[in-house]
């Protein structure tokens, strides 16, 4: 899972630089053009800088709303690492508290569970304190804490990984948004020329705009793969975790009278 997880990461990381790919291929693919005809005119200084399209001239092409779906990809790097840090089985019931909840119910000490730092307490140590607590109220009051605590604890880190989800349907949009406002912008630009307009002008503004499509989409795609992996590995961890919490109270469980 670990290795998984570090893939997806990458691959988040790596989508940002789709476009200079794919820059770089047509650029590969105009250059046997310029070979076939070597008796062609030069080109004007205006048009030999416009030939290359390198990442800081992506960046800039993608405007301010292209720089915040830039951000959304560190960020959900960020967030991925952090989730393939802590949705783990060793990180939500750790052997070591596993080792200790046994020792403590083995020896009756039932009070020191009190004594912890819930705020350090991982997630099978604070269902099982939830259901000690309740422990006076019968065992059945007990487990239905630890069902409760469970299920809050749960959705906490569901929330988390929403926002995983949330990067992943939000990017397409700012890109499909900073298309719109690309062309809206072409669109002004070339009402404003008079006389024709040229079809090379008209391609570069309509290129600039797709940029942030294309870096929507390179982004959201990886983060909602990312988010329903997660997804799907937290509700396997957390239920894995309740079961172990649920096994290690049997020990209190009362002993059935013998008719």
């Amino acid at each position: 899972m670990k290795r998984l997880c570090t893939y997806a990461a990458v691959l988040v990381f790596a989508a940002q630089l789709m476009p200079v790919y794919i820059c770089c291929g047509q650029e590969s693919q105009a250059a046997p053009v310029s070979q076939k005809a070597p008796l062609a005119a030069p080109q004007p200084p205006e048009h030999q800088d416009n030939r290359g399209m390198n990442l800081l001239q992506l960046i800039k092409d993608g405007g301010i709303i292209g720089h915040i779906i830039i951000v959304l990809s560190f960020v959900a790097v960020a967030l991925s690492i952090e989730y393939a840090y802590t949705i783990r089985p060793a990180k939500l019931a750790p052997p070591k508290d596993i080792a200790v909840i046994k020792k403590l119910i083995r020896e009756n000490k039932i009070e020191e569970f009190k004594k912890m730092d819930q705020r350090k307490m991982s997630y099978l140590s604070k269902v099982v304190v939830t259901g000690l607590n309740d422990l006076n109220c019968g065992y059945g009051a007990m487990i239905q804490a630890m069902d409760d605590a469970s299920e809050m604890l749960h959705a906490q880190i569901a929330r988390k990984v929403e926002h995983l989800h949330l990067i992943s349907n939000i990017a397409p949009l700012l890109g499909l948004l900073g298309t719109v406002a690309g062309l809206l912008r072409c669109c002004n630009a070339i009402s404003q020329i008079r006389g024709a307009v040229e079809l090379q002008q008209l391609a570069q503004g309509v290129f600039e705009a797709l940029v942030t499509t294309a870096e929507g989409l390179f982004v959201g795609i990886p983060a909602l793969y990312l988010a329903a992996v997660f997804r799907n590995r937290m509700a396997e961890c957390t239920c894995q975790a309740s079961l172990i919490a649920k096994e290690l109270v049997t020990a209190l469980k009362p002993s059935e009278k013998v008719a």
